[in-house]
């Protein structure tokens, strides 16, 4: 059955029973008000009667009390004392004659119905007589006979003109939500996730319904996009990782064939597959960690004091090949700046951008710096080298992304992406700006930890 069939039949039912109760109340209303009305009437002539001595009760007085359609009886212990017509007697009910005014339902000889009123008249203390005044309720059952039909076919009808119109009103209804499943329906045919379902109509619900709709279609759609851009960053790792690894495997296996060849041991071939096992050896490790980055590894991270670990990662970097001046330029405070973070991977990470910063920089300086930065603190790297061009500061961090005045530089193109990593499985950032043939500036992150403060990874 069809959300739409449901709906119709669901607004039917309810408004079809809403009839039903109405017709039902108003049949019984329209009784209710009849009856009470003869009540009072017959109240009336029950009481004008009871007003005269039971000496005045005869047929002219009686005559002129009673209407065309009132009938009234005077009875005692002893039988009938007179009546305003000769129809018959009603029987006299149990609780009148124990002295109690009743009104009870009641039909004649021939089935008639009848509304009776007995009303007991006392002499002393004991009802010795009755005044019973009946009203016949053949006009109320005509009625009532010819309004049940009537009631009956207008909630039929009702009920079929209802069923119509909430078949369309649902329909009307149920058109945004037809066009959503069409719209998914064609985005599942043709995988294109660029379709939107068009809305005009008000923001209720059904128009919350598209727009959260269309805003998941924005998402998926950017989702994808990253994921496509995600297998293609993926291609190019495999494919740049191939030829990274190719590379010294190729010296090395060319080396070991002249070794074979000359029979003896050459010191420059030796030296050319040193320098390649450990061009290789990096490169793996490096592989290593990104795999690592992606499997969503993150290492236990304790309190560290920052100021000694990035002296000491100062003094190793002395040993790096340099040719520029190396210059310091850190507080004392930095000494008492606490961190959460890994020992060796913060030290791997400032040894990325140092090693970058001496590798590209051929005269002027490189200087490492350090200060508080609203709640962290920031460690730059700056450099006078040759910095980097505006199209390619974007894609810096990207792995194996390696800008062709780099690339005869040689590395791998994944260290920065590593430091980047690094910065952020610390809850830290960094960012780079450069300007070409003026130099570089990289920026580390990193929040400040305060004891009893607990820092996710991020």
């Amino acid at each position: 059955m069809s959300l739409r069939l449901r709906l119709a039949l669901l607004y039917t039912a309810q408004l079809t029973a809403a009839l039903v109760i109405f017709s039902f109340l108003l049949y019984w209303v329209f009784r209710w008000s009849y009856v009470n009305q003869v009540d009072a009437n017959l109240r009336s002539v029950a009481w004008d009667v009871a007003k005269g001595a039971p000496l005045t009760w005869n047929l002219p007085t009686l005559r002129s009390l009673a209407g065309r359609s009132t009938f009234i009886l005077v009875r005692s212990t002893q039988g009938v004392v007179t009546q305003s017509s000769d129809f018959g007697t009603f029987p006299l009910p149990a609780e009148a004659r124990a002295g109690k005014a009743t009104l009870t339902f009641e039909r004649d000889a021939y089935g008639e119905p009848y509304r009776l009123y007995s009303l007991p008249v006392y002499v002393g203390d004991t009802p010795t007589y009755w005044i019973q005044v009946a009203q016949p309720l053949q006009l109320l059952e005509q009625v009532l006979r010819r309004l049940r039909p009537l009631l009956t076919a207008a909630a039929v009808a009702f009920a079929l003109i209802t069923g119509a119109v909430s078949w369309l009103l649902a329909g009307r209804a149920m058109r945004p939500i037809q066009r959503v499943a069409e719209a998914a329906e064609a985005i599942g045919e043709s995988a294109d996730l660029g379709l939107r379902v068009p809305y005009k109509g008000p923001q209720d619900e059904v128009g919350r319904l598209v727009h959260t709709f269309n805003g998941m279609l924005d998402q998926l759609q950017d989702l994808y996009g990253r994921l496509g851009a995600a297998v293609d960053a993926q291609k190019r790792f495999v494919a740049d990782a191939s030829h990274e690894l190719r590379t010294p495997l190729t010296i090395i296996r060319g080396n070991i064939d002249y070794l074979e060849r000359a029979g003896t041991l050459d010191p420059e071939a030796l030296a050319d597959m040193k320098s390649e096992a450990a061009r290789m050896s990096q490169l793996l490790e490096e592989l290593l960690a990104m795999a690592r980055a992606d499997a969503g590894q993150k290492p236990e991270l304790e309190p560290l004091a920052l100021g000694l670990l990035v002296r000491d990662v100062c003094n190793k970097a002395q040993a790096l090949p340099h040719q520029v001046e190396f210059r310091l330029e850190l507080p004392e405070a930095l000494d008492r700046v606490m961190v959460l973070g890994h020992a060796e991977w913060l030290r791997r990470a400032l040894l990325i951008l140092l090693d970058n910063a001496f590798k590209y920089t051929s005269s002027g300086s490189v200087t490492v710096r350090a200060g508080r930065q609203g709640d962290g603190v920031v460690l730059q790297v700056i450099d006078t080298g040759q910095g980097i061009a505006p199209e390619d500061l974007p894609r810096i961090f990207d792995r194996f992304y390696r800008a062709d005045r780099a690339r005869s530089r040689g590395g791998t193109g994944l260290g920065l992406a590593i430091a980047s990593w690094v910065a952020g499985m610390h809850g830290g950032r960094l960012t780079a700006e450069s300007k070409l043939r003026e130099g570089s500036t990289f920026s580390l992150w990193l929040p400040v930890y305060r004891p009893g403060e607990q820092r996710p990874n991020s």
